[in-house]
């Protein structure tokens, strides 16, 4: 069952796909009609990323790499992805970042994102997820602590970095738009390295 927003009504029409090529044009549009908090939380700047380079990332272009978009009368209103790489001990780890257009959160759409996400990454072998968070996202930080006790932590000035291991059984998400300030966990995502590539989490 998808959790919402107090007073939010659930979309149940909208369908979530891997992006292509084509999609590069609707995800810059997706990116520049956030708000300014979103896109600080979510890539850790308030300039949406739109190089050439980002939106390849964005669109599922880099390697080990999973990417998915929720699409609504035929436009993007969510994106998320995955990077994978390998651990410690050889184990293989995840680091996702969700987000999802302002007029939409609160409404299951984040959460349908996060599990399809958390799901396909089980099927690929992945024992953990990592998320990078901001220090401030109060909500993210809350978040993490209920759903994921046993996760690890370590913090590196700005931002709190998270280990979580993955259950065979995921519980349910709650909305990443039901938090009062949408953000997100993805390292490379709000730094320059992911515009040569993803080297490995938020949603809101």
């Amino acid at each position: 069952m998808r959790r919402t927003q107090a007073g939010a009504q659930p979309i149940e029409n909208f369908a979530i796909r891997r992006p292509c090529i084509s999609d590069h044009e609707p995800i810059r549009e997706f990116l520049a009609c956030l708000s300014p908090r979103a896109r600080y939380l979510r890539f850790f700047s308030g300039a949406p990323p739109t190089s050439g380079a980002m939106l390849r990332i964005l669109a599922g272009g880099a390697a080990h790499t999973d990417v998915l978009v929720a699409t609504g009368d035929g436009v993007i209103i969510g994106h998320a992805m995955a990077g994978d790489r390998t651990g410690p001990g050889g184990t293989r780890l995840t680091e996702i970042g969700v987000v999802v257009a302002d007029a939409y959160r609160g409404r299951g759409v984040g959460s349908a994102l996060v599990r399809r996400l958390v799901a396909q990454a089980q099927i690929r072998g992945v024992t953990a997820v990592v998320m990078e968070v901001l220090a401030e996202n109060r909500q993210v930080l809350t978040m993490i602590s209920d759903h994921w006790p046993v996760a690890s932590e370590e913090r590196s000035g700005a931002y709190i970095t998270f280990n979580a291991p993955l259950q065979p059984e995921v519980p349910p998400w709650p909305d990443p738009g039901s938090w009062p300030d949408p953000g997100s966990w993805l390292p490379g995502a709000g730094k320059e390295t992911v515009a040569a590539g993803i080297a490995g989490a938020t949603a809101r």
